[in-house]
């Protein structure tokens, strides 16, 4: 029986630590998978992640490696074991689907890990990991498994806005935050964690992260982007659209989105965020004039800054009208 655990987060100060985590997933963070939500460290009401950071929703109790769209679930994106440890439970069979709405989220009431795995690591340490995909579940019951072990394939099953796992780490039935265990530092300043060397490396806290930059022949449905549906390139004869999908940016980012012919900026759609996005979607475009568009080189540019200085800045491939 797989059962998620919502426990007072507890953090464990000390001078050594008796678990490691390895990377829990089999892509490369930052490139093809990406962090979208941290633990909340915050007791009350408000939110915080382990840099201060508002990267994480209220009450969240893990750790949350996405992928950047349904499409690329099909991949066979393995999950993999952090540590050593007997596998105490497991569930597959649950559907992959987008959770979009109440009625979505009621069809998985008690079911909200979706198929996922625990793992009784000793001393007090167990880890789940949930929202695997269907049918890929390939840990047993009862069976010792190795670091790095495939415990199955990242999916979107139970409850679940978008392709991911969901990692949770707990040292007697209480949350532990893996990047930071102890007590929160001054901000900025880090402190002790449970990944090793190798795994800390590769998960760099990044603060808003970008996850398309491209172009179509009209505006944009952020469903077709989490589905990776192909979308249409513009013509000379079409509209031509630009547009970025980011997460975890922060109220009062101020996204600047344009669309460029040559040095010329043909639309120039800017905003600047009234609250958090843990996910966002904009576009700029325009209609093809009378005769076509002309002869030239269309780029889409996109730049967020915060506080004055930019954290995110991309420009498209060159669409080339000749």
């Amino acid at each position: 029986m797989l059962i998620r655990a919502f426990g007072v987060l507890v953090l464990t100060a000390g001078p050594a630590l008796a678990i490691e985590l390895d990377l829990p997933v089999a892509c490369t963070p930052g490139q093809d998978c990406f962090i979208q939500q941290y633990v909340d460290r915050d007791a009350g009401p408000g939110v915080r992640d382990y840099s201060c950071g508002a990267e994480t929703y209220d009450g969240h109790d893990g750790t949350d490696i996405r992928l950047r769209t349904t499409e690329d679930v099909k991949k066979g994106v393995a999950v993999l074991a952090v540590a050593p440890g007997k596998v105490l439970g497991l569930r597959d069979g649950e559907p992959d689907r987008l959770i979009r709405s109440e009625e979505d989220r009621a069809k998985v009431a008690d079911r909200e890990c979706g198929n996922g795995v625990r793992i009784d690591h000793g001393d007090g340490w167990v880890t789940q990991y949930c929202h695997l995909r269907q049918g890929s579940v390939t840990a047993k019951e009862g069976e010792t498994v190795e670091a790095g072990a495939k415990l199955g394939e990242i999916g979107y099953s139970g409850e679940a806005a978008f392709p991911h796992v969901h990692l949770a780490v707990s040292k007697d039935d209480e949350t532990v935050d893996p990047f930071l265990t102890e007590p929160d530092p001054a901000c900025g300043k880090e402190g002790q964690s449970l990944w090793s060397a190798k795994a800390k490396a590769a998960l760099p806290y990044q603060a808003g992260t970008l996850l398309g930059l491209g172009m179509s022949d009209q505006p944009i449905e952020l469903e077709a982007l989490e589905t990776g549906a192909p979308l249409a390139q513009p013509t000379p004869d079409t509209p031509v659209v630009t547009y970025m999908w980011a997460i975890n940016l922060q109220k009062d980012d101020v996204i600047a989105l344009k669309l460029m012919r040559g040095d010329e900026v043909l639309v120039d759609n800017s905003e600047t965020l009234d609250r958090n996005k843990a996910q966002m979607m904009l576009f700029a475009g325009k209609k093809a004039p009378q005769g076509g568009w002309p002869k030239g080189s269309y780029t889409g540019t996109v730049m967020v800054t915060r506080g004055g200085k930019p954290v995110i800045s991309e420009t498209t491939p060159p669409l080339v009208f000749d």
